[in-house]
């Protein structure tokens, strides 16, 4: 007879924890979900920290996008340094997998990336704000990033080549370099590091130049350091590096949500 009950009591112990496990569930769904539809950022706050302590597994990553300035030591329009040079980009941009998880804003400023990239908005408020923030004095020359071919380089460059020029930010290098054949693009490849970038020659004029590099997208930094490199070769001294968009790096979900927690026991404390 005691052993039934003692079976009894057990099983009952188990089902309630099972109960209580399902609706932790069903609760952290609900609560992504609520966030998920939320345009803005401050609207999603609360209710992603919500789903990510009840064990949501979506949650974190949409806590990661919504907030991508506490995951990255890099931030928008601030200076930081990559491998000695001097950097600083407007935004950050993320990869079409994630479109349906962005904000309002998040999305507009993808959408801005895709515009520049195809020659449609030279996104002049975006680099000239760069460009304050890199602060490089005396006689400087913009120098933009070689594309796969010499039509989309012209396409790309050539509106924020003359406004950069026109406004005094930096001397125009879009035709100091010339690009010799077409090669394969580095954003449409599976293989990013296996495209040859060599499909262009730099002008004799570039020795002894001032130059800022210019690009539409910072991810890996590996054609950053490439063409630093040959521009140094040639005899430019590179003194900084402007992009419009940072590629974020989605972060690990034990990191999200022991940032998740920190900023939860901070709302507890504060009542917010």
């Amino acid at each position: 007879m005691e052993l039934i009950v003692n079976l009894s009591v057990i099983l009952f112990f188990i089902g309630l924890w099972m109960y209580a496990r399902y609706w932790r569930k069903m609760c952290g769904k609900a609560f992504c979900q609520y966030a998920a539809a939320c345009c803005g950022r401050e609207e999603r706050e609360k209710l992603m920290r919500y789903a990510i302590i009840a064990g949501n597994r979506h949650a974190p990553l949409l806590y990661a996008l919504t907030y991508p300035e506490r995951f990255d030591k890099a931030r928008p329009l601030r200076l930081f340094e990559f491998r000695g040079i001097r950097c600083v980009f407007a935004g950050y941009y993320f990869p079409q997998r994630y479109e349906n998880w962005l904000c309002d804003d998040q999305s507009e400023f993808v959408q801005k990336v895709y515009d520049f990239k195809e020659g449609r908005d030279p996104c002049r408020n975006c680099f000239s704000q760069a460009f304050r923030v890199l602060s490089v004095t005396g006689d400087v020359t913009a120098m933009f990033m070689p594309c796969s071919t010499s039509r989309r380089y012209h396409r790309r460059f050539s509106g924020i080549a003359a406004f950069l020029e026109s406004g005094g930010y930096a001397r125009s290098g879009l035709d100091l370099i010339c690009i010799t054949e077409d090669r394969e693009s580095k954003h449409t490849s599976g293989r990013r590091s296996g495209v040859d970038t060599a499909n262009y020659m730099m002008a004799r004029g570039l020795r002894g130049k001032r130059v800022v590099i210019v690009d539409d997208l910072l991810t890996s930094g590996d054609s950053l350091l490439e063409y630093a490199h040959n521009l140094e070769r040639v005899g430019a001294i590179v003194t900084g590096a402007v992009f419009l968009a940072r590629t974020f790096r989605m972060p690990p979900p034990a990191t999200v949500r022991r940032v998740v927690w920190k900023h939860h026991l901070s709302a507890l404390l504060t009542g917010k």
